[in-house]
Parts: structure tokens; C-alpha cells; sequence
């Protein structure tokens, strides 16, 4: 049986500093010059938002069957999901692997997801 990744929300904090579960890591904002730099550690699965992937290990292209597709053809394949890329990122089936979906209030729809596991 496949061990899909757990999930967590957050709705009303959603601009909280998103940290890596396994080892501390600060994986978006870490540099106090540039909110948006990312910052992935050897745990960080993806870093995504609404409209795109920021952030893709090879772990996670591994386990998506997204190995050697192009970044069109990576769109095209979350696009199709009707859930979008937050309900494809749902997919991911890695032992205790953890995800954070942060929304932005009403009304905007807007959400950042990042993912997360440990080193096998």
C-alpha cells in the first residue's frame, strides 16, 4: 500500500516562515535581503505555488514519473489534474513524507505548497 503524503494546512498563519520538519531548514524567505529565495534542503520534495513548481528534487520527479519531461510537459501533467498542482503534489506516495499548503485568505485563492521527507 502506498504511503501518500500527510498533510497539514495552514489558513490563518499562511505567511508563516515554512521550515523543514526533519531538519530546521528555513526553505523559503531564509535570506533576510530576499523573502523570495529559496533555500531547499537534502529533505525538501518540491516548493510550489498556484501557477508553478519553484523547486523539484529528483526524488520527486522519481516518484511522479516526471523524469526527463520537459517543464512544459511537467505543467501539462499537473495541469490535467483537476485539483491543479495542489491536489497533484497529493500524490506523492514517499514513506512519511509531509506537506504544507498555505492559503491565502478570502479572497484571494491563492496557495504555496512545500513538501517535504526524509533520506531513505
Amino acid at each position: 500500500m502506498p504511503h501518500l503524503i500527510q498533510r497539514t494546512e495552514l489558513k490563518t498563519f499562511y505567511y508563516t516562515p515554512i521550515h523543514c520538519p526533519f531538519c530546521g531548514t528555513r526553505v523559503m524567505g531564509a535570506d533576510p535581503h530576499d523573502e523570495t529565495r529559496i533555500t531547499a534542503c537534502p529533505h525538501t520534495l518540491f516548493i510550489a505555488h498556484d501557477t508553478a513548481f519553484e523547486y523539484r528534487s529528483e526524488r520527486l520527479d522519481r516518484n511522479l514519473a516526471l523524469d526527463g519531461m520537459t517543464e512544459e510537459e511537467v505543467e501539462a501533467k499537473w495541469l490535467a489534474d483537476t485539483r491543479g498542482i495542489d491536489g497533484f503534489t497529493d500524490t506523492v506516495s514517499l514513506p512519511d513524507a509531509i506537506k504544507v499548503a498555505a492559503y491565502a485568505p478570502n479572497p484571494s485563492a491563492y496557495g504555496s505548497y512545500y513538501g517535504f521527507a526524509p533520506n531513505e
